[in-house]
């Protein structure tokens, strides 16, 4: 009986067995010992095409479809570490990222929660191009896909340049750059018909990108022009420049046609030029006429006005009371690049320095010069004509102001003069005063009182005083001081005044005026 038992137990766990064992088959393959899942990684079946410049992704995805966003997932080239880009546990890792794609890369984790991510790249270079790999890891197990990216590069619009030899016929070349990979090039003529060519291509060390220079030797004349496309493989899309060829005959009559012509061209654009400078100098020329007449008279009208005026001008002085001078000036003082009018009233600036005889009064580095005459006591006035002139110094010195290197131009130094640079008009005082004559100056007038120890300068445009040095204690005799900046070819001139007669100013004034015998 209990054999009957025995028996029957075994004839039952046999199905049981095996029903067990068809349950275990159904059961899901992705379950391992330590209750991972297992999985595989797949990438794109083709290649990734990319263009330079632009963005693309590399895209993975497991199989079967389980959240990767706590796995950590690698993209690389060649060796896993440095990594092309690598995030982990929801977060990207730079630490181990390779230095040309720091800054240029961005996980794209939309459908991480499904099995799905990629790495997308900024700005494709050429160097991005080649094989990529993808790696999923969880725990200790991890699997990987291997991808590949095919970067293009649209070169800029070819040129062709042309060049005709005697012995060789037309030489035409064909040049672009920024292309990638290698294009194809094609030669054609207007009729369609292919031209063989020699093409070389040379890659940037930095960009990677090629440049073609490809050349074509045309020697049947009866070819009216040429066409050069140029085509990237992997785009499908080409680029042509088209170029006319010249006939002998046309050639020939174009430049028959410009030898005849450019003498003529030239002559009238000459004459015009003339004919335009001519109008333009006679016109300016009518014009500053008409203003120097007119300034002439306002001078005129002013000066007769405040002689008017109970026969006051200066600082309460008559007339009667002042000594009218034209100063000559000095040209043993004179710098080497002034030079002097015939009279010595007037100077101009040069464009060169002219050689000039050692002198230890000449000022050797400032154009400035000093006038003749030296003044000790008395009451003195003359006038400058500055003209347009844009920039100058005018006033009065100590004779025994520095006349080597720099002048120094303050009247701690002996100097008291008024300024004219940049469009600004001001006092060498210390500190500066800026100045704002009333009409422009044109002629300056400056009076000079040497027992009150006032310097005093005139608009003589219209008479006014426009600024004083008083209350001064001169520690030797004073000269006249020029100095002219910039290399304006407008003079400066001493104006010729009517003097006063010796009965009107007094002997002794008349004998403080004297000229330096040096």
């Amino acid at each position: 009986m209990a054999g009957t038992a025995n028996t029957h137990c075994r004839d039952a766990f046999l199905p049981i067995c095996i029903i067990a064992l068809i349950f275990l088959q159904f059961l899901p393959a992705g379950i391992c010992r330590n209750g991972k899942a297992e999985f595989d990684v797949f990438g794109p079946g083709d290649p990734v095409l990319a263009t330079v410049g632009e963005d693309t992704e590399l895209w993975c995805h497991l199989f079967p479809n389980i959240s990767a966003e706590d796995m950590e997932l690698r993209w690389y080239r060649d060796q896993p570490s440095p990594a092309v880009h690598m995030y982990e546990k929801g977060k990207d890792v730079y630490g181990e990222q390779m230095a040309e794609y720091q800054g240029r890369t961005t996980f794209v984790s939309d459908r991480v929660t499904m099995g799905e991510a990629a790495v997308r790249i900024h700005n494709v270079t050429a160097f991005d191009n080649g094989t990529y790999h993808c790696q999923f890891k969880d725990g200790t197990h991890s699997n990987s896909a291997i991808m590949w990216l095919r970067v293009a590069g649209l070169g800029s619009e070819p040129t062709i340049q042309v060049t005709d030899e005697k012995d060789k016929g037309t030489q035409a070349e064909c040049t672009s750059m920024g292309w990638y990979p290698e294009p194809e090039v094609e030669w054609k003529d207007f009729r369609g018909q292919t031209i063989p060519s020699v093409t070389n291509f040379s890659a940037s060390n930095s960009t990677g990108l090629f440049a073609v220079a490809s050349r074509v030797t045309i020697q049947d004349r009866a070819v009216e022009g040429l066409f050069c496309f140029i085509s990237n493989p992997l785009l499908s899309e080409w680029k042509v420049a088209r170029k006319h060829l010249h006939t002998p005959f046309s050639r020939r009559f174009a430049f028959i046609v410009w030898k005849v012509a450019l003498p003529l061209v030239l002559s009238v654009l000459g004459l015009l030029i003339v004919g335009i400078i001519c109008f333009f100098w006679k016109r300016q020329r009518e014009k500053s006429k008409k203003q120097l007449e007119m300034r002439e008279q306002r001078e005129q009208e002013h000066r007769q006005q405040a002689s008017r005026e109970n026969g006051k001008l200066f600082y309460g002085w008559r007339e009667s009371d002042v000594m009218y001078v034209s100063p000559c000036l000095d040209p043993e003082t004179m710098s080497p690049k002034l030079t002097l009018s015939e009279d010595q009233n007037s100077v101009s600036r040069l464009h060169f320095e002219q050689d000039c005889s050692l002198n230890p009064r000449r000022f050797d580095q400032d154009p400035c010069i000093l006038g003749k005459e030296q003044f000790s006591a008395g009451r003195y006035f003359w006038e400058v004509e500055v003209g347009n002139r844009k920039a100058w110094i005018l006033g009065v010195c100590l004779e025994t102001l520095s006349r080597k290197g720099r002048i120094p131009k303050s009247p701690q130094h002996g100097l008291w003069a008024v300024e004219f640079y940049k469009k600004r008009f001001q006092a060498l005082s210390y500190p500066r005063i800026r100045l704002h004559p009333s009409e422009p100056l044109h002629r300056v007038g400056i009076f000079l009182d040497c027992d009150a120890g006032n310097i005093s300068f005139y608009n003589m445009t219209d008479g006014s005083l426009f600024y004083t040095f008083s209350g001064l204690s001169f520690s030797g005799p004073l000269k006249p001081f020029l100095c002219l900046w910039t290399h304006d070819p407008t003079p400066l001139t001493i104006c010729s005044v009517a003097r006063m007669t010796q009965e009107d100013t007094g002997p002794s004034e008349a004998s403080d005026f004297t000229q330096d015998s040096h």
